[in-house]
């Protein structure tokens, strides 16, 4: 299915995924890349600082830059060897497991159905969907085109659950920290308060005190003897 393909058909048909591979080589892009182009570095990022540019703003520029610049060929297939390349450990497996079924798989047309569901099976298990899907699309694996129409389904339906439960993980850690920024309040006005209220206890002591010797020295005063 993508045997053929050229880099720029295979970037169109990873759309969606294209922020998760610039993520994997921006440092890459901006290491050797932009600083070997600054015509396309002032082109698409202005006078910016090379290092300050952030993801969104690569995998936007990129993915426009390889669908309508002159160059974009090259510049997809120089993101997709370093992706492959920081990822030389499912090569490694997609040859051993290829290696056990086929005696030379780099010249195989199509991968025998029952063999594609095994190999298919074992790298989800070993690395998951969107990245066995990645692969197989980089690398050209000759999938038959029915079982890269699965596996795209299962990469977008594992995407969109890791999502989910990223959203929870982070509702719950948004949960626990204004329970504990509550808490941490309610210990500050506590704290506040019975220093306040300590205050105004010490105070009344105080008052009594005066109050009792006000008294005191107004009997004393008042009596026959303190009269004489």
């Amino acid at each position: 299915m993508y045997k053929q393909a050229t880099f720029k058909q295979k970037f169109a048909e990873l759309k969606q995924w294209v922020p998760a591979i610039i993520e994997v080589v921006k440092k890459d892009l901006k290491n050797e890349h932009l600083k070997k182009d600054p015509f396309f570095a002032k082109k698409f990022f202005g006078t910016k600082n090379i290092q300050k540019i952030t993801s969104e703003e690569m995998a936007e520029a990129y993915e426009k830059a390889i669908q309508e610049e002159e160059k974009g060929e090259d510049i997809a297939e120089f993101i997709a060897s370093r992706w492959l390349f920081r990822n030389s450990e499912m090569y490694h497996f997609f040859e051993e497991q290829l290696g056990k079924l086929y005696t030379n798989f780099t010249e195989l047309q199509e991968i025998e159905p029952q063999h594609a569901d095994e190999l298919i099976k074992s790298s989800n298990e070993e690395f998951s969907p969107p990245h066995t899907y990645l692969f197989s699309v980089l690398n050209s694996v000759v999938f038959p085109d029915a079982h890269f129409i699965r596996l795209k389904a299962e990469a977008e339906q594992f995407s969109k659950e890791k999502k989910k439960e990223e959203e929870q993980v982070e509702a719950a850690q948004s949960l626990e920290q204004m329970q504990r920024n509550h808490q941490l309040e309610v210990a500050r006005l506590t704290d506040k308060y019975e220093k306040k209220l300590a205050g105004l206890q010490k105070k009344y002591v105080q008052d009594v005190e005066s109050l009792k010797k006000q008294i005191s020295a107004l009997q004393r005063k008042l009596s026959p003897a303190g009269g004489r």
